[in-house]
């Protein structure tokens, strides 16, 4: 069975992640794990009020007792698991190592809802989390609650080769859902020989996914520059649901340097973003 781990640090926002996370394991059919990663910073759940025993610090495994009690009436999963676990050291590396080790096949944070938030210049733990992540990821914007009933799932579609890994992780969340994929091809230049290519390589992804599933496909391209803003004014206006992007994994740790439209996306999405890692082929 598929397993989904959700970070939590006590906030409203991680919690509206947990949420989040347990609806589409419901969907997906998974087991659930609850993490949080104590970096030693003194803080107190959002979720416990005024209740002054909740409040005390180093209860940690009270605190994460209560939210498992708190979110797990809306877990469903004939014969699944929800449960938590806490580590302690770097939050990005913790959840990779728990995710690593636990073959977890989706992570589900919340924008800021993972201690230890950081200016967005240098960008936040959940940013980092799926710049160094082993499987997909789902970031939950901050202070925002969303249906999971996914039924339209946007895909940028860019030249590059490694773009198309990402295809198939989306085809088959499109298929358990029943959900409209809209390619959106991504062009940077007025060069008629660069709309062709980019109008091409749209159609060779939709031609896989028609052939692999029974789904609905619509394609649009955006031109201009600031194209990860102009997608996510897109994305809003046609109401969807998800923006899959993909955040690529390379040997050469100069390629991994900057990600500036990966950045964006997951900081300012208004929507949920489902980032695929990709790796050199």
């Amino acid at each position: 069975m598929k397993r989904i781990l959700i970070p939590v640090d006590f906030s409203k926002d991680s919690v509206n992640a947990a949420k989040y996370g347990i609806n589409m394991a419901n969907k997906l059919e998974a087991y659930v794990r609850l993490i949080h990663v104590k970096t030693g910073d003194n803080y107190a759940p959002e979720f416990a009020g005024n209740e002054v025993m909740l409040r005390i610090n180093d209860q940690l495994e009270v605190w994460m007792s209560e939210l498992l009690e708190s979110v797990k009436e809306g877990y469903y999963v004939n014969g699944g698991n929800i449960d938590w676990k806490i580590r302690e050291g770097n939050v990005v590396q913790e959840i990779s190592n728990q995710a690593k080790y636990d073959d977890t096949s989706l992570i589900v944070v919340a924008s800021h809802g993972i201690s230890g938030f950081q200016d967005k210049i240098i960008g936040s733990n959940a940013y980092r989390l799926a710049a160094n992540s082993p499987c997909p990821i789902i970031v939950v914007r901050h202070g925002v609650e969303y249906d999971t009933n996914l039924e339209k799932i946007v895909v940028p579609v860019d030249f590059d080769k490694d773009s198309v890994q990402i295809i198939p992780v989306v085809a088959g969340l499109a298929t358990i859902y029943k959900a409209k994929i809209v390619l959106v091809g991504l062009q940077d230049s007025s060069f008629k020989h660069v709309l062709k290519r980019l109008k091409t390589e749209m159609e060779l992804v939709e031609r896989y996914i028609k052939e692999h599933a029974d789904l609905t496909v619509e394609k649009k391209v955006l031109k201009g520059r600031s194209l990860s803003k102009k997608l996510r004014a897109y994305a809003k206006e046609i109401d969807a649901d998800l923006m899959c992007i993909r955040i690529h994994h390379s040997a050469n740790p100069l390629a991994n340097m900057f990600r500036p439209f990966a950045n964006d996306m997951v900081n300012f999405s208004e929507m949920p973003v489902l980032v695929v890692p990709t790796f050199d082929i």
